[in-house]
């Protein structure tokens, strides 16, 4: 039997490397750095002209010779606006972390501190940024004069609601910028109301009927224009039903599974944020990414301060102190080009 001399004249076995215990995919926001549509100008506010009347087919007159011309002049633009919003990530290390690990020299520092603080600090501020577009996994929009939250998904496709300071109502304000709606093709939602919070089942049926019966094809000029999102239990679920359809061939090795789904030339994606809650379990997206943009200000692009120490001010504290800073908003420059679903199963 060891004695206790063992203890003490034996160092424990310490492997030098970090394991990472929570890990969570950011689909979309790669999508969109995919398609650089992230883009970092700067500005009084973030606008753009839009052309809200696509059909005046009604102004054609038929006539004759007899027959008194019609005059008539429509207004078709608009110009949507967004504000900046403000936000920071701060970050700090006090006089023990300095003495005890940022100066202490490799063999005692088993992992830098400061530079495992940055590491997360910018990981974090990327799920903060996945947690905005989905709207914290509220179903309440992110009003147009709130300047603490960034807009969101639910911001740009819920219906009755303003967005970019154009107000929103069925059938009489702006329809043109309303998200499209899952019971028709209709360029304009009617005043009988929406239909995004009907329960519907996630079938290949259903998901065809909400790309091709909807404006989502009216504004479609590819197929990899569209990315559909939702929670894994819904991914499974369609995933189930696509194995189902899918050709036994007799004497070949069988290949059974789904890792990724293309349906129609649409890419289905699982996004493990939408599995957090009962809520967002039942949301799906029918996303047109064309018309997407994340906008960060090029003064506030994430940028991070150097480390200042705190204590060379009066009343300071012994501490330092640096802060990632952004500027920026997420938009929809079309919100009838895409769908969100609020009761999926």
């Amino acid at each position: 039997m060891a004695t206790a001399d063992v203890s003490l004249a034996t160092r424990e076995l310490f492997v030098r490397t970090l394991q990472t215990e929570v890990v969570m995919k950011t689909p979309f926001i790669e999508e969109l750095q995919r398609r650089r549509q992230v883009k970092y100008k700067g500005g009084k506010y973030i606008e753009k002209l839009v052309d809200t009347d696509d059909d005046q087919s009604d102004m054609m007159q038929g006539y004759t010779a007899n027959t008194a011309l019609t005059d008539e002049k429509r207004t078709s633009l608009g110009k949507p606006r967004f504000l900046w919003r403000l936000d920071q990530f701060p970050l700090r290390y006090d006089v023990d972390e300095y003495l005890q690990n940022v100066t202490a020299g490799k063999e005692e520092q088993l992992l830098d501190l400061v530079e495992h603080m940055v590491k997360k600090a910018r990981r974090s501020t990327k799920l903060w940024l996945q947690k905005s577009i989905f709207n914290y996994g509220g179903t309440s929009p992110v009003a147009d004069g709130n300047l603490h939250r960034v807009q969101s998904l639910i911001s740009a496709l819920n219906h009755d609601s303003t967005y970019g300071t154009v107000a929103r109502s069925f059938g009489t304000s702006n329809p043109w910028w309303q998200g499209a709606d899952p019971a028709a093709l209709c360029e304009n939602i009617s005043a009988s109301g929406s239909n995004q919070d009907t329960s519907y089942p996630l079938t290949i049926t259903n998901l065809r009927k909400w790309i091709n019966e909807t404006d989502i094809s009216h504004y479609m000029e590819g197929e990899d224009d569209l990315m559909v999102l939702m929670c894994p239990t819904l991914w499974d679920k369609l995933a189930a039903e696509m194995e189902s359809r899918l050709v036994y061939k007799p004497g070949l090795k069988q290949k059974q599974g789904i890792r990724s789904m293309i349906f129609d030339g649409h890419e289905i994606v699982s996004v493990p944020y939408l599995q957090k809650t009962a809520t967002t379990r039942t949301w799906l997206f029918i996303l047109n990414l064309r018309y997407f943009e994340l906008r960060i200000h090029t003064a506030r692009n994430f940028k991070m301060t150097d480390f200042k120490w705190q204590g060379e001010v009066s009343k300071g504290h012994d501490y330092w102190l640096a802060r990632i800073m952004i500027a920026g908003n997420f938009m929809c420059w079309k919100p009838n080009s895409s769908l969100w679903l609020s009761a999926v199963s």
